[in-house]
């Protein structure tokens, strides 16, 4: 009696022996839904759904599913390699000397990578994404940064009162500045970190030239305009 499935014949495959063509498709399918995952979670966030993933990539979100049974699963998949990334800035940064430049690179860092990725800001931001290899992570670049911040204290460049875990605060703060430029005005989160960095100085004879201009009349009427029918999400 035969063992082949009945629908799986095709082009002389039987369902022992899986047609290539079938495998190519799958492998093409999956190269498309990581692709327009990274696309839709960078330009919106991690609140996109694999439903937003699925059309994005021209395919149904049953086939996004067959491949990941969460969207934790497909964050999973996407964002690994770039908790290592930041783990090893952090580490580098940790590296400088001066530990001020250490500082100002590492911040400066996360906000370029923060400000590229919407989705990745909001992994760094948000415990809801969990797993080992973001808990390790976020662990380990607070390790980093923990000794940056006292080695920076204590050479003097930093402000006695700032406090490892006011980092999150202001990368909340130049994320909230990241999504109110938008894309009218994406280098004015900028501007915000040149005023902050500046007042984490434990002193200074003079203020620091802000790295970009103030928005033009036009930008900001582009972005209030934005914000009086709601924030893009």
């Amino acid at each position: 009696m035969s063992t082949t499935h009945p629908d799986a014949t095709v082009a002389g495959h039987s369902a022992d022996s899986a047609p290539p063509r079938l495998r190519s498709d799958a492998q093409a399918n999956l190269g498309r839904i990581l692709c327009s995952a990274r696309e839709v979670f960078a330009a919106h966030g991690l609140d996109a759904t694999l439903a937003d993933v699925a059309r994005h990539a021209g395919v149904g979100v049953g086939t996004v599913y067959r491949r990941f049974s969460s969207k934790d699963e497909l964050i999973q998949a996407l964002f690994d390699n770039h908790c290592a990334e930041i783990e090893s800035v952090a580490a580098a940064a940790g590296d400088i000397a001066n530990a001020w430049d250490g500082l100002l690179f590492f911040v400066e860092t996360m906000a370029g990578r923060m400000a590229d990725n919407r989705g990745f800001g909001d992994l760094l931001m948000d415990a809801r994404f969990e797993s080992d290899t973001f808990t390790r992570a976020r662990s380990s670049i607070f390790g980093h940064t923990a000794v940056l911040v006292d080695r920076a204290k204590e050479q003097g460049s930093l402000r006695a009162d700032f406090d490892v875990k006011d980092i999150p605060l202001l990368m909340q703060m130049i994320k909230a500045a990241q999504r109110f430029g938008g894309d009218e005005a994406p280098d004015a989160y900028r501007r915000l970190l040149g005023f902050v960095t500046d007042g984490l100085c434990s002193s200074r004879t003079g203020h620091c030239e802000l790295p970009v201009p103030p928005l033009t009349e036009q930008q900001l009427d582009r972005v209030l305009h934005r914000y009086k029918s709601g924030p893009s999400c």
